[in-house]
């Protein structure tokens, strides 16, 4: 099972996991710092990096927004001014798409709102990523679908019947999908993580599935290969004591690269179900048993 991308990129169960360094807003709303985190994630061989992209005015409601909302974390006054802030408009999007692509490295984001999924189809996503937060958002799942790409579908806070109602309308449009088991907690406690999901969501669905992982660490997210992950994706921050909401829930260079050079390890490792004597047994095999 596998899914061809329209750069010709290919996700599936028979390829390399595919690993996304997920910036969000982790860029402050600074062009520097975000052409710096998609520099560093290419330096470590990540498949992709994803933004998030909000129309801030229609992704959320009018009375959060007007809401005071300060605190170390804040880039505003306002629940409005601290979005505000950490947006890219359309030309900061194509710039950095575009630094992203010279790179090496895959640009998408996640659109939190119909204007979103327009801007972002202006710039030819290969593919769009459904937060956990929108799994129950008719309008927006119907916006991304009719786009007829590929999209990677988080699954956290969600239940069984939601997201079997959420899949079902992907499925009324195309099968050019990848469910993310996700916990929508940050940071999540070990025990929380319940990987076992991972089988269960192939099992019952029969489609592609990936992990999206919040957890402390790099070791967890690549334990989801065995089990049938395809899709890795972590939260990327240069720095995790800086100043934004998910900092202090993402890993840094040094931790990214590890977990592309574990995902890899973990790949070469996992080899063929074929049982049969290899050649490097045979000396031994000769040795101790003399035949």
């Amino acid at each position: 099972m596998e899914i061809e991308l329209n750069n010709g990129i290919k996700i599936g169960d028979n390829h390399p996991t595919f690993i996304i360094a997920e910036i969000g807003n982790n860029h402050n709303g600074d062009m520097d710092i975000a052409k710096k985190l998609v520099d560093e994630a290419a330096k470590v061989g990540v498949s992709a990096v994803k933004f998030q992209t909000k129309d801030v005015e229609t992704a959320f409601d009018q009375d959060l927004l007007d809401k005071p909302y300060t605190g170390h974390n804040s880039f505003g006054a306002t629940y409005r001014e601290h979005k505000n802030a950490l947006e890219f408009d359309i030309n900061q999007h194509k710039e950095i798409f575009s630094h992203s692509r010279a790179c090496g490295v895959m640009p998408f984001s996640t659109p939190f709102d119909v204007k979103s999924v327009e801007m972002l189809e202006s710039l030819n996503t290969p593919l769009y990523k459904i937060s956990s937060f929108h799994v129950v958002d008719n309008v927006l799942l119907d916006a991304v679908c009719e786009t007829k790409k590929p999209i990677l579908l988080s699954t956290g806070m969600t239940t069984i019947e939601e997201l079997d109602k959420a899949v079902e309308k992907i499925s009324s449009y195309h099968d050019n999908l990848v469910l993310l088991h996700c916990v929508s907690s940050y940071p999540t406690e070990d025990e929380d993580v319940n990987l076992r999901n991972i089988t269960m969501l192939k099992d019952r669905y029969k489609y592609l599935v990936g992990y999206s992982g919040h957890e402390r660490g790099v070791n967890i997210c690549t334990a989801s290969i065995p089990l049938g992950a395809c899709v890795i994706e972590r939260h990327f921050t240069l720095d995790r004591t800086m100043k934004g909401p998910d900092h202090a829930a993402s890993i840094e260079p040094t931790g990214l690269g590890l977990i592309v050079k574990h995902a890899r390890q973990i790949e070469n490792a996992l080899g063929s179900a074929e049982r049969k004597v290899l050649p490097s047994e045979l000396q031994n095999r000769k040795k101790f048993r003399g035949y």
